[in-house]
């Protein structure tokens, strides 16, 4: 029997996954897959990851744990890997769905205590207690075919859920498909090729002597869906704005798009949708048109709902929708119209920070460090593609690079560099914290977080498997007290913008104090003493909120200032 395609993608996978899990201690292959996932899917780093993931016993069938404290939202997920490829025509079984279910209702529910000895399940639901959470989302992601026979299991348990507590819940199912979908991202060699079926489409506004042209026309919502539902997870890479879970603007689309009496108005409701391709070639016979090098950059909102409504058999097949497709060659240009077509609306001023003059400065200056700073989402991709000399860059995401810069240089913002990222990019606190910004120092700040992130995994190497030493060895402290002290050093799980920001302010402290350079590796040492001491002296114990107050911060802060000497620790 010739091998199918799930099971040539399957392979692959787990290949990936024995190496994310050697690197990182995982017992098992289903938590390799999650942080797989997370990191292929959600762009998380390895910190972000490990502060997700749910490990151990007592997960109550939750895997993972994303809050969003900006947004308001926290997402739990499911992850099922078959321990063999011929597995992967099951389904997950409603013994699953159910236990995830009760997880999710203990997690955000007061009225329903936690028993369990998971400590990182605890500690969620302890955070959850101080933070206002009003949408929710559930995805089940699994390498078979997902939630099929028990799905109206699911969808009904959901809708007495948001009639009981009035908030916005949305059920997310990633089955082989999305999967294998994320795979081929991840390995694509040629841009997203789509056949759009229209009703009709017209040659529209063209620019003579700048390679642009446009067609205007609308499109059956039915056939839109099915054109690009196999590049679901890929087509919206170069927008900026992404689908937003339980917004009022979306609930309102669906609701016109799967009403039975207002669906043929949904091409005059809706702003519709615009892509950019490469090159578009129109069959006015077939009513066709091949869009090479596609992607939705304007519209992403209704794409998604659309989608959803027809996964769950409900969208209407008497909505139309009005289609723009702009094909361009210059890649400059096109990046502008996907800015600017995302402008008109609110959208989080942190997207707009890429067209910055000083951060387009500073992205040439990382190039002469050796750093490629990513300005937009898949930029680096994108560039090596068409032969842009940055392979043997290190890239560096935008957010990334503010944020580690701001943990480490900025004492008045570096928590909020680990509490609410966003924030550092409201217009109002964006030209202050540009102001000072150089390539040289987030390069520094950079590395800086790198060597820390290595410092936080053997800790958690540790946790894992109390044979591994290396963390005691790097230290220079016997294995068997940091065993016995293990748990003074759980901040090190949330710990990694306060430990960045000890670092810097111990690597100043001790120059004013003419301490010579003591290195990297001691001073990192240092910075996990001093944060471990105040830390410890908190009546609070729940050590993910306390890495990121800022009244934690100022106190490891003031530590670091009253030294006169290097920091002893003095805790054997």
């Amino acid at each position: 029997m010739a091998i199918t395609k799930y099971e040539s993608y399957y392979l692959k996978i787990l290949e990936k996954l024995k190496l994310i899990k050697a690197d990182n201690e995982y017992k098992t292959d289903s938590i390799a897959f999650a942080h797989w996932y997370l990191e292929n899917y959600y762009k998380l780093n390895t910190q972000d990851i490990a502060e997700a993931i749910i490990d151990g016993d007592g997960d109550l069938g939750i895997d993972s744990i994303l809050i969003d404290e900006d947004n308001s939202a926290l997402t739990i997920m499911q992850y099922k890997l078959p321990s063999k490829k011929e597995n992967i025509n099951c389904e997950i079984d409603q013994g699953d769905i159910l236990k995830t279910w009760n997880g999710f209702l203990t997690l955000i529910s007061n009225d329903k205590p936690y028993t369990g000895k998971n400590q990182k399940f605890e500690e969620f639901k302890r955070q959850l207690e101080n933070t206002v959470i009003t949408n929710f989302r559930i995805c089940f992601v699994s390498y078979n075919k997902g939630v099929i026979a028990n799905r109206s299991i699911v969808e009904s348990n959901a809708e007495v859920f948001k009639r009981d507590t009035g908030s916005n819940l949305e059920i997310i199912y990633h089955d082989r498909d999305a999967i294998s979908n994320i795979y081929e991202k991840l390995n694509r060699k040629n841009n997203i090729s789509i056949t759009l079926k229209y009703k009709q489409m017209q040659s529209a506004y063209n620019v003579q002597g700048r390679k642009i042209d446009s067609l205007v026309g609308f499109v059956n919502g039915r056939e839109l869906v099915e054109s690009i539902a196999s590049n679901i997870a890929t087509i919206f890479d170069e927008n900026i704005r992404l689908y937003e879970y339980g917004s009022n603007v979306n609930i309102g689309i669906n609701r016109t798009a799967t009403s039975t009496d207002q669906a043929d108005m949904f091409y005059f409701y809706n702003n519709g949708v615009v892509f950019i391709c490469d090159k578009a070639k129109n069959s006015p016979a077939s009513s066709e048109i091949i869009l090479d090098g596609a992607s939705v950059v304007n519209g992403c909102q209704s794409v998604n709902v659309l989608y959803n409504a027809m996964q769950k058999g409900k969208l209407n097949e008497s909505v139309y929708v009005l289609v723009r497709v702009i094909s361009i060659a210059d890649y400059s240009e096109r990046m502008r119209i996907t800015e600017y077509l995302n402008s008109q609306t609110p959208i989080r001023d942190s997207y707009f920070i890429a067209n910055h003059p000083i951060v387009r400065d500073l992205q040439q200056q990382l190039l002469k460090c050796g750093y490629f700073l990513e300005r937009q989402s898949n930029e680096a991709n994108y560039m090596a593609e068409r032969g842009s000399e940055i392979k043997d860059k290190v890239t560096i995401q935008l957010e990334k690079a503010i944020q580690y810069y701001v943990g480490y240089w900025i004492n008045k913002n570096a928590s909020l560099a680990k509490r609410g990222k966003n924030a550092l990019f409201d217009k109002k606190m964006i030209e202050e914290l540009l102001s000072g910004i150089t390539a040289e120092k987030v390069v520094e700040a950079y590395a800086t977080y790198q060597s820390i992130s290595q410092v936080l995994t053997l800790y958690r190497k540790t946790r894992r498997n109390n044979q591994k030493d290396d963390f005691s060895k790097y230290i220079g402290i016997p294995q068997s007290w940091v065993l016995e002290h293990i748990e003074d050093f759980r901040f090190m799980n949330t710990g990694d913008i306060i430990l960045l920001n000890a670092y810097a302010n111990l690597k100043k402290q001790y120059k004013e104090l003419g301490i010579p350079d003591i290195g990297e590796k001691e001073m990192i040492k240092d910075a996990i003493f001093v944060v471990s001491k105040v830390i410890l002296s908190e009546s609070e114990n729940n050590t993910s909120l306390l890495t990121k107050n800022s009244n934690v911060f100022s106190k490891v802060q003031i530590e670091i200032s009253n030294l006169t000497k290097k920091y002893d620790p003095s805790i054997c």
